[in-house]
This record gives C-alpha cells, sequence and structure tokens, in this order.
C-alpha cells in the first residue's frame, strides 16, 4: 500500500482500524463516540490532494486530512507528523528556532507532597510501570493538574548541554487522547543527556519504554527515527545498536537494520513478543537482550521475506 505510513499515523491519534471497501479504512469517531467504527477516511490521496472522511452517524465530514486534523484539534506539532505522508500544500507551520520550555503547571513529582492524592495517584501509576522514585529524580518526572496539559504526567528530555528539547505529556485522567505533546520540531534526541556513545544504545519507541530499559535507551517516539538521532549514530562511535520496537513497526525496523548494517554497525533485532518493554519491565527485557539476534545481511533478508 502506497499510504501505509498515513494509516499508520492516523492510527496513532484515532486507534485501530478497520479495512473497508477499496481504500477506506474505518475509525471509531471521536466527534459522536459511537460504538462502533462508523468514521471512514479514504486513504488513497486523489491528484488533488484529497483524502475524503465522513461519519456515517453524526454526519461530520471534510474532503483533506487537513481538515480532520484541524477539528480534532490536533496539535500542530503532531499534525506535521501525518501531513508528511499526504502530498505537499497542506501543513502547519512552526517555528524551528522555537525555545521549548515546560507547562508552567510543571509539579516534579520527587518533591511532591506524599499527602497529596493526586501526586500519589501519579506516583501509583508509575510504580505500577516499573518506574521508581530514583527514576522521578534521574528524569525530571512532572505531572500537571491543571492548564493546557492538565491531568497529564510530563517527561521532560533534554539536550547533550542539558537544555529542554522537548516533552511528553501522557494522560493520567483516560483523557480521549493520550498524549499531548509541545507545538514545536521533534528534530530531536530524546534523553540525549543520559546517553553514552560510546555503549550500546538501544531504539525504543516511546519514553515508558526508555525508562523501563533504564541503560542508554533512547525513543523514537513512534516508528521512525529523527534526522538529528541519525546523523548522531552515523557520526558516533557506537558499534552496537539493539532496536527494540513493536510489531507493527517491523518494516521501518528492518530498513533502519539495513542502513546500521550497511556503515558496518552491529545491529540487534530484539523480539518484543508482543509486549512493550515498559509492560514486561527490566529484568525481562534485559533477558531479551542477552539473547536478542545479531542481524547480517543473509538474516535481514529472511526477517523481510516473512515482513512481506
Amino acid at each position: 500500500m502506497e499510504y501505509t505510513f498515513l494509516l499508520g499515523s492516523i492510527e496513532n491519534i484515532l486507534g485501530k482500524s478497520h479495512k473497508r471497501a477499496r481504500d477506506n479504512y474505518a475509525f471509531h469517531c471521536p466527534f459522536c463516540n459511537h460504538r462502533k467504527p462508523k468514521l471512514e477516511i479514504n486513504m488513497a490521496t486523489t491528484e488533488e490532494g484529497k483524502n475524503f472522511w465522513e461519519c456515517w452517524v453524526c454526519q461530520t465530514k471534510g474532503q483533506t486530512v487537513f481538515s480532520l486534523l484541524k477539528q480534532l484539534k490536533v496539535p500542530k506539532e503532531e499534525a506535521q507528523e501525518v501531513l508528511k505522508y499526504v502530498k505537499k500544500g497542506q501543513k502547519y507551520l512552526y517555528k524551528t528556532d522555537e525555545v521549548v520550555e515546560l507547562p508552567k503547571e510543571f509539579q516534579p513529582l520527587a518533591i511532591a507532597s506524599r499527602t497529596s492524592i493526586i501526586a500519589n495517584k501519579v506516583r501509583k501509576y508509575l510504580y505500577e510501570r516499573g518506574l521508581t522514585d530514583n527514576d522521578f529524580i534521574k528524569y525530571n518526572v512532572g505531572y500537571t493538574t491543571t492548564g493546557d496539559y492538565g491531568g497529564r504526567i510530563i517527561i521532560p528530555s533534554y539536550s547533550e548541554s542539558n537544555r529542554l528539547n522537548y516533552f511528553v505529556g501522557r494522560t493520567y485522567e483516560g483523557a480521549y487522547f493520550k498524549y499531548r505533546n509541545p507545538e514545536t520540531s521533534r528534530d530531536i534526541i530524546f534523553f540525549e543527556n543520559l546517553i553514552n556513545w560510546n555503549q550500546p544504545i538501544i531504539l525504543c519507541e516511546g519514553p515508558f519504554d526508555a525508562m523501563a530499559i533504564r541503560r542508554n535507551a533512547i525513543p523514537i517516539l513512534g516508528k521512525n527515527i529523527s534526522n538529528s538521532l541519525l546523523k548522531k549514530i552515523i557520526t558516533s562511535g557506537v558499534e552496537d545498536i539493539y532496536i527494540a520496537l513493536d510489531q507493527d513497526a517491523q518494516k521501518e525496523a528492518l530498513k533502519y537494520c539495513e542502513q546500521f548494517l550497511s556503515l558496518g554497525k552491529r545491529v540487534f533485532l530484539v523480539d518484543l513478543q508482543q509486549k512493550d518493554p515498559s509492560e514486561m519491565g527490566f529484568q525481562a527485557f534485559t533477558r531479551l537482550i542477552q539473547s536478542a539476534e545479531e542481524l547480517d545481511l543473509t538474516g535481514l533478508m529472511m526477517h523481510k521475506m516473512k515482513a512481506l
């Protein structure tokens, strides 16, 4: 499918899709919240750059992915990631030199009161995902109760010079959109200040995965590696790269495996066994790392054939 990446990026926002006739895919409608997937989107972009979409229950509809994202009030940066898979001309603009700042309502969890009901709710959620009090300090994990990011856990990321370069906001209140991130470029290296480029690195999907892995793990915030991270891997002294992406990102994982092999890197493909690192925990993931398969060109071709 020519629109595989577009479909995947929209699924990151609306959830799992259901194939319908031709190039239509159905989703649960966020406008009327009908119990069945009634929002259909045509993924085959026309020559005019249109992807018609409509909910067959509430009749909310439009002609472009841009109009859908706008009605959903998707943050500009997230929309940019989706729209790059649609024909050029429909895109949000953002400042690449914008200074990233934490929400003014940000409260560091490490110093939050032990008698705070909300802070303890956040702690409980993070403990269940394998994090510890030391992790709250190491990653400067915080939370918000009000504002644009109200009801979210905030995971900051810092550059090599310890400058804030991004953050992720994950709901702890069950909001429809699990994540809300700042409207700025994602062409960064997440947790860069914590990475030792002379040691093996582990590429994973999200910050919760990276924190569960604990050692030299870099979340790529989805399925695609940023240009900044790719450049750093190429120019750094890192020799061993472990790729630990979800099953639905295996094609992207194999693409990067091939690229890194061509650069003379040692590449290991980690079989996550249908679980995220944050679900399985540090010890279980460590065992997977120890048994990870080192790829050569023959092994790479075998995996590509299985992925077809």
